[in-house]
């Protein structure tokens, strides 16, 4: 197959660009930066990969991309919990989402739309795919259940597209600090002692289940990884690095006020650190998803946790991200 990848210089598409070359497919990335694929750690050994300029809001480069393809994986995204930026959230996750799937669609191509388990939003026991949308949140979750609905409602109307919804991306190779590994560093540095926990997928796990999913009938898969408690999450840390540290009481109201916090701060000063009101929310009123259909369908089993934090860690380690003393053993 020739299949388009948006959002191939991201974590989760690089992978998935790396994935599907490897399986003898003809990829081609639709990159708003040409330049920028070399840069990107997943894509430096993988050869022969196809790259269009162009944005997935602009709906030329869009059909020039589709051209000739067979399939298409839409994994671009604009990942950002602050409200300064629900304009470009809305533009991409939204407006972009509707113009790729859209044209797939019109042109009988097999779709994959990496969506997320933030659509679900929170306050659940255990998230299945039946769990109702969230109502309200950030821009990016609003942002994201839009689209979700987008994609839906073609699903729900024969069109041969697939959703994938991947909880908190771990692995190596990573391409640049998101919330998952912004999480996992406060995680090593700072480790709280605060309520529930959280699911972890391993990136190479969701390359797989979206390589799958291409061959599967259209249908809507929970990649949710494995949950771990916060106090789990800190076993595991010290098994990989051999370093104890001991836990910081965070009380799951204290980290949702330093998020109201953050939200306004975030007005005047931007920042990088997911530090919000709704990051917050969902770090400390988490619950596990419920993949085990996923798992039966599609044939896989999740990656153990502790191989996932160690690849993710040494990858930090070894890119100036954690010093020698955080990383420990892992340490390059």
């Amino acid at each position: 197959m020739t299949i388009l990848i948006t959002g191939g210089t991201g974590f989760v598409g690089s992978h998935v660009a790396t994935r599907l070359r490897a399986s003898g497919h003809v990829v081609r990335l639709l990159a708003r930066d040409p330049a920028k694929v070399a840069r990107v750690p997943a894509l430096r050994e993988t050869v022969d990969l196809e790259v269009v300029q162009g944005d997935v809001t602009d709906r030329a480069s869009v059909e020039r991309a589709l051209e000739g393809c067979t399939a298409v994986v839409h994994a671009a995204a604009h990942v950002s919990l602050a409200e300064r930026d629900a304009a470009r959230a809305e533009a991409v996750n939204v407006g972009g989402t509707r113009l790729v799937v859209d044209a797939a669609i019109k042109r009988g191509l097999k779709a994959v739309y990496v969506s997320s388990v933030s659509v679900f939003g929170i306050g659940h026991d255990r998230i299945t795919l039946d769990t109702p949308l969230a109502e309200g949140g950030g821009s990016y979750t609003r942002s994201k259940v839009a689209a979700e609905r987008i994609v839906r409602e073609l699903q729900d109307g024969g069109a041969p597209i697939s959703i994938v919804y991947p909880s908190a991306v771990l692995g190596p190779e990573i391409p640049d600090l998101g919330g998952s590994v912004q999480g996992l560093l406060f995680w090593i540095k700072t480790p709280p002692r605060t309520s529930t926990g959280a699911s972890i997928v391993d990136v190479r796990d969701v390359a797989l289940a979206i390589e799958l999913a291409l061959d599967a009938p259209a249908a809507r898969w929970m990649l949710g990884g494995t949950f771990v408690t916060y106090p789990e999450m800190r076993a595991a840390i010290a098994r990989v690095t051999g370093v104890e540290r001991a836990a910081i009481p965070m009380p799951g109201w204290l980290l949702r006020v330093a998020g109201r916090c953050g939200d306004l701060v975030k007005r005047v000063v931007p920042f990088d650190f997911p530090l919000t009101y709704e990051a917050m929310s969902m770090a400390t009123r988490a619950a596990p998803y419920d993949s085990a259909a996923t798992q039966r369908d599609l044939g896989m089993e999740w990656r153990p946790v502790d191989d996932t934090l160690a690849d993710s860690i040494r990858w930090l380690a070894g890119h100036g991200d954690l010093s020698d003393r955080e990383a420990g053993r892992l340490a390059t």
